[in-house]
């Protein structure tokens, strides 16, 4: 009897198990559709879609566009060099979560970069009364990025996504794809994209300063001078020194003169990334003046000022030194940079001049 027994028992595990690895699995869908990702297989990637498959095939839009055929050939090479871990997964019933954990190449500064220099040039030209075509501007393009891939370290990023799937007919689908997770395929240039296209939305809307805006949230104005060591989320960082110039220039490019009634301010900064991981610095630091106009880093210091630290790479617990740079107007006389600790009401002041 014992044996008979015995004899079931292993036909029904030999069946149990068989049958669990014959049925499908919320995390081979979610891995086919990565790794047709990082093959730009974009009709592979919408077949394990359920739903708005067209965000994805989107993606491959004006591929036969030459300058938009350059920019795809860059997010594809990034693509390849994705890697990934599918952490864990929770079933329930015909509904399922994966967690994968990503680490990707960053293109967001490079973008950022090269939209700026390419933004500044075309405004000059728009002064000198020259129209650029939809050629001579995607030739521009291609030009700016080309520079900035020389000058930017190839950085990368790392986040932890979790994707929702369906299960439909007894297939796992990938519900609709974030846009988190297009992100990652795209290198960041779809939320650095998103972030442009606020801007411009909010063109139209009377614009709050950071002062206003910092009234308006009741944060608490934190006074601090050059030489005073600053603890941020992410970083911390102090200024080291200020000097004010009518002509910045670097070892290796001309001479850039301020525009007409205005001035250079360089700022030397040391920087040490807190966390454990790198990431690209973005100078989103801004000064204010006595009148309090606000102002931006110079979006052309790169290539005109030595050492600039502009989307410098920043490892963990590694100090980098270098130049950010403000164009200012000439009656200036007094100036303070800003910078808002993240998740929290408090707004440092460096008293500069």
């Amino acid at each position: 009897m014992r044996k008979i027994i015995s004899v079931f028992l292993i036909i029904f595990l030999v069946f149990t198990v068989g049958g669990c690895a014959n049925s499908p699995k919320p995390e081979s869908t979610v891995k086919e559709f990565i790794e047709a990702a990082k093959k730009f297989d974009f009709e592979s990637m919408a077949a394990k879609v359920n739903s708005s498959k067209e965000k994805v095939t989107d993606l491959a839009k004006d591929e036969n566009d030459q300058y938009q055929k350059y920019f795809l050939d860059y997010l594809k090479s990034n693509a390849t060099k994705i890697t990934y871990t599918i952490k864990d997964t929770k079933i329930d019933s015909n509904t399922a979560v994966v967690t994968v954990d990503f680490k990707y190449p960053n293109g967001g500064p490079l973008l950022k970069a090269t939209i700026a220099e390419v933004f500044t040039k075309a405004m000059s030209l728009a002064f000198t009364g020259v129209e650029l075509t939809e050629e001579e501007t995607g030739q521009m393009f291609v030009a700016a990025m080309q520079k900035q891939q020389k000058e930017l370290a190839e950085s990368f990023t790392e986040k932890t996504l979790e994707i929702k799937c369906s299960k439909v007919d007894n297939q796992w689908y990938i519900d609709e794809p974030s846009d988190d997770l297009l992100d990652v395929i795209m290198s960041n240039f779809i939320s650095v994209g998103k972030e442009f296209n606020n801007t411009s939305s909010n063109d139209t809307e009377e614009p709050k300063t950071l002062m206003e805006q910092a009234k308006k949230d009741n944060m608490t104005i934190i006074p601090k001078t050059v030489g005073d060591e600053i603890t941020l989320a992410t970083i911390k960082f102090k200024v080291n020194s200020i000097e004010e110039k009518q002509t910045i220039s670097s070892s290796y490019g001309p001479p850039k003169t301020a525009k007409e009634g205005a001035k250079f301010v360089v700022i030397n900064l040391e920087i040490t990334n807190t966390t454990n991981k790198a990431f690209a610095f973005s100078p989103d630091l801004i000064l204010v003046d006595n009148k309090g106009r606000e102002f931006n880093a110079y979006s052309d210091a790169i290539g005109n000022i030595d050492n600039y630290i502009d989307y410098r790479d920043l490892s963990p617990s590694i100090k980098e030194k270098g130049n950010l740079v403000y164009e200012l107007p000439s009656d200036a006389t007094s100036y303070n940079l800003m910078i808002a600790k993240s998740s929290t009401k408090e707004l440092y002041q460096i008293k500069l001049k």
